[in-house]
Parts: C-alpha cells; structure tokens; sequence
C-alpha cells in the first residue's frame, strides 16, 4: 500500500519515527503552536502539536491513567486537584473518576488547543469541562501557580516538553517546584511527566534530579506508549508521602473504593511501571544536574 502523506516526528535530531495518514481531521495555528488532528491507520485519531504527538485514540489512556492515579492513591483521599495543562481533558476525567475530589481546577495556555479537542477528540472528554467541580483557567500555568493563595491535595503537570523557547521549560525548574511545594497541602502529591528515558535519558534525569532537590519523597517510573514509540517516563513527589511505598495491594483497594474503573492500571501494571531496570536506575540516580530558571534542561535540539 502507498502513502503520499506521512507525520515524521523528531525525537532528538538524529532520532524518529514516522506514522502514514489517514486523513487530516483539522490543521491550525493558536497564538502558541500548530495544531493538528489526523486519523491514523494504527492508532486512530492522533492530536499533533508542533509536529509531536500528544495523544491518540488507540492509547491515550495507559499515558493518562498512569499520570493520574499513583498520585491520586497515594495521597488517599484529595479533596483539591490542580491540573497543570492538559488540554485534551483526558487528565481531568482521570481526576475526576475520584468522588472525594471537590473542586479540580485546570490551567492550560491554549484555548484553540481546548477548543479543538472539544470538537473532534470526545472521547477524551466527553462532559468533564462541564463538571460542576471544574474551574478551567486559561492562562500561564507559571503565572498560577506563583500568584494563586489556594493550596491543593495533588498537583498534575500535563504540560508540553522543555523545548527552547517554549511555553513550558521553566516548569521544570527548582524554582517552579519550590513554589509547587509551597502551595502543597501538608500531604501533597505532585507528579509531571518527564519525557521518556530511553530517547532523551538526559533530560529525564534532570527533571527527576531537580525535583529530588526539592522534594525529600521523590521517585521516578516509567510505561511504554505505543504511539510515542517510547518508554515514558513520570516523577512522583512528596513532602511526607513516600511514593517507593505504595503497596501494590492498596492500588486495586483504592480503585473499588473510589469506584475507578480503569482500563490499564491496576495493581500488576503498578508494579511493572515501578520495577526500574537497573541500568536505568544507575544511569538516572548518577545525575546531579538541577534545572534552574537561569539554567534550564531543554530538550535535544
């Protein structure tokens, strides 16, 4: 079979990988980034930002479910939740499966990148934006978290990867995650996806690096995502709670308590993601960089 339209995406500039094209549902620019919805033969609808795939029909929920529910578990029973990006609302319905949680706010730059997803992404969030618990913000999520007085139970960082000269490389900064642990609730919860550590194991490092310079609870795990063609890679933080002690026997008594039906994390996939192979380990733990504001980590370029 012949294609005459591809998305070739660059991971580093000597890695990548290339889908064929379906179709193009939609194609444009916000004041922040292009935006692209295309059907896939593989993974069906794929949301595409500034060339990079961000989620697809075929399994968006192993990256969502396995962002969302470890910080949820451990801390056992989040009242407040703040949302850090996110604009597909994928992150959202995960937090929002919680009955305990009371108020979700959401923070994301790009309206257009909401608006888009709304219209040709449901099934990522079908009525979650009008869930009388939500307060969506547009706007910086930078600007949020250093001007807002609220403190919350579990922090969620959905945000784009540390490029240069993008919206979202300070937030992955001391500077950020001090600020992120002031506005924690005393057993706070932060988590934020960390690129993956096998295509770009530097930056990776670094993220969790910094945030173990904050956080005395810190630690990182990973899950493959079949459209990124990558192991992914998240850090988890706390004050107080210690994610490395998360019994495997909580996560499936957490899920039924809350009533969470999930389609990818339970108990089984809580150990895979947390079962480090030692390379990783030794490789990652060696890092001693810290992100700053005046020395940020970026991605390759």
């Amino acid at each position: 079979m012949r294609h005459w339209h591809w998305l070739i995406e660059w991971d580093t500039p000597t890695l990548g990988h290339i889908k064929a094209i379906k179709r193009v549902v939609y194609s444009g620019r916000s004041k922040y980034q292009d935006i692209i919805v295309i059907e896939t033969y593989e993974y069906g609808l794929a949301l595409v930002l500034d060339g990079k795939t961000q989620s697809t029909e075929f399994d968006e929920f192993i990256y969502h479910e396995a962002l969302v529910h470890p910080a949820m578990i451990l801390h056992g029973a989040p009242r407040k939740v703040l949302i850090l990006g996110g604009g597909e609302g994928a992150t959202l319905r995960e937090v929002l499966k919680y009955g305990s949680v009371e108020r979700a706010v959401m923070v994301d730059i790009d309206e257009e990148v909401i608006r888009v997803c709304r219209e040709h992404m449901r099934f990522m969030n079908e009525g979650v934006f009008e869930d009388k618990r939500v307060s969506l913000v547009i706007g910086d999520a930078l600007d949020y978290v250093f001007n807002t007085n609220e403190a919350f139970d579990v922090i969620i960082a959905d945000l784009s990867d540390p490029i240069v000269e993008g919206p979202s490389y300070k937030l992955y900064t001391r500077e950020f995650y001090s600020r992120v642990g002031e506005i924690l609730s005393p057993n706070g919860v932060f988590v934020t996806q960390a690129t993956s550590p096998t295509n770009t194991p530097e930056t990776h490092a670094v993220i969790y690096s910094t945030a173990r310079s904050v956080f005395p609870k810190t630690t990182y795990y990973h899950i493959f995502i079949p459209s990124f063609e990558a192991l992914w890679g998240f850090v988890i933080t706390s004050k107080t709670l210690d994610p490395r002690g998360l019994d495997p026997e909580r996560v499936d008594e957490a899920l039924a308590r809350h009533g969470v039906k999930t389609r990818f994390y339970d108990s089984i996939a809580h150990i895979h993601m947390f079962s480090v192979p030692r390379n990783l380990r030794e490789f990652i733990e060696r890092e001693s960089r810290v992100s700053t504001f005046d020395n940020p980590v970026y991605m390759p370029a």
